[in-house]
C-alpha cells in the first residue's frame, strides 16, 4: 500500500481544477455548488485497499446561453487536452457530456442538458485520509 496525497490536498486540488476549468467559460458564468463531499472509495475498478476516500465537487453553472453549450464544452475539452487530461468518455452528439482524467488520476466531467442545466464535476482519485494507511 503506497502513500497518497491527503484528503485535504485532494479537496484543494479538485477545487483548483474546477476554478481552472471555470476560467475557460465566459466571465458571466455563475457557479452554484450542488455537491461538495468526501466519501468512501468504493470504485470496484480501482482494486485498491479499503479505507481510502474520494473527494468531489459538483457545480451547476448558471447564466450561460443554452444554444452555446456545445461551444463551451468544446472549449473545455481543448483546455483539458492541453492540460494533461485524456478523454474517458465522450457522449456527444447523443448527449452533451464529456468525461476526462488527468495524469494524476483526477477526473472532470461536464454534463449539459436540454433543460438548460450545465454541470461541472471534479473528483479525486482514492486517497488516504492522512496520506498513508491508518495503523491497524
Amino acid at each position: 500500500m503506497h502513500a497518497t496525497i491527503t484528503v485535504e490536498e485532494a479537496e484543494h486540488r479538485v477545487e483548483e481544477y474546477f476554478r481552472q476549468a471555470l476560467a475557460v467559460l465566459p466571465a458571466q458564468a455563475r457557479p452554484e455548488p450542488s455537491l461538495i463531499d468526501t466519501y468512501e472509495c468504493d470504485d470496484p475498478t480501482d482494486y485498491g485497499p479499503k479505507g481510502r476516500k474520494i473527494t468531489s465537487v459538483n457545480y451547476q453553472i448558471h447564466d450561460l446561453p443554452r444554444d452555446e453549450y456545445p461551444e463551451y464544452i468544446a472549449d473545455l475539452e481543448r483546455w483539458w487536452l492541453d492540460h494533461n487530461f485524456r478523454v474517458l468518455d465522450d457522449e456527444r452528439p447523443t448527449y452533451e457530456s464529456i468525461w476526462v482524467e488527468n495524469n494524476d488520476g483526477f477526473r472532470m466531467r461536464i454534463i449539459a442538458s436540454d433543460k438548460g442545466k450545465f454541470v461541472l464535476i471534479a473528483t479525486s482519485p482514492c486517497v488516504w485520509q492522512n496520506g498513508t494507511p491508518e495503523p491497524e
